[in-house]
């Protein structure tokens, strides 16, 4: 576990701590600002990410399995009850200006699951305040649900290697390479966060083969602007790209 203290020492200045849950023990020792231990993550790295030049430093509560983190920006030590395996990848960080009030603000992004068919990422911005940032959340599965309203595929019945996408209603034929059966369209990845004025994502449907049981991706690719409505992350001018297999 990272002995309680109010404030936190590092590069010559003071750090107060916000939100900090009174069982959670911190030694100003542990919060190291030395990005080269980033990975592998283990017992002895709490550093979970950071962008030295911006002085952001991502720690965690525990390295191994995390149930919270700390953010180490601007003279504050903020805690969140984020929850993830941070195995499976590193997180990364992003620093703008996100609502345009003339605050720096904080992106987050992390692995929440990830395997042969499927990979997930979620975002968490961290919008400036007064006295510190607010957690604004962007699931990955609201991304994939949201996508999957727009698609749908029919497999040709006479010709196992052909069939349609229904993109919002227009249909789009496509044969795919070399034998085996359309199976299905499944949405398995969003990734891809550019983040700036819109935060973009992609959402990437595969092909499953009978013969072969491998996908085949990026035929179409689903991709959204995220902004901020009224303080809250909104997906807006949703479109679908349409990349036919040769």
């Amino acid at each position: 576990m990272l002995a309680v203290l109010a404030s936190l020492w590092g590069c010559g200045r003071s750090y107060t701590l916000l939100d900090v849950p009174k069982e959670l023990k911190i030694d100003a020792a542990s919060l190291s600002e030395d990005a080269d231990n980033l990975m592998p993550v283990d017992d002895s790295t709490p550093l979970l990410a950071a962008l030295p030049k911006e002085g952001l430093y991502v720690y965690a509560s525990d390295p191994t399995v995390v149930s919270g983190v700390l953010i180490k920006y601007d003279g504050l030590v903020q805690y969140f009850p984020w929850r993830f395996a941070p195995r499976l990848a590193r997180p990364d960080l992003f620093v703008s200006d996100y609502n345009e009030d003339g605050k720096k603000d904080i992106a987050f992004t992390f692995v929440s699951k990830a395997g042969a068919n499927v990979y997930r990422e979620n975002l968490h911005v961290l919008l400036r305040g007064e006295k510190g940032f607010t957690d604004n959340f962007y699931a990955c599965e609201k991304a994939v649900t949201e996508a999957g309203s727009h698609l749908s595929a029919i497999a040709d019945s006479k010709t196992p290697d052909a069939f349609t996408v229904y993109v919002d209603g227009t249909p789009n034929a496509f044969k795919l390479p070399g034998h085996g059966e359309f199976l299905g369209l499944y949405l398995d990845d969003v990734q891809d966060f550019t983040l700036g004025d819109e935060i973009s994502l992609r959402v990437e449907p595969g092909m499953v083969f009978k013969d072969e049981g491998l996908p085949v991706f990026d035929v179409l690719t689903y991709t959204a602007g995220i902004t901020f409505v009224d303080g809250i992350l909104t997906q807006t001018n949703a479109a679908v790209t349409i990349e036919k297999t040769e």
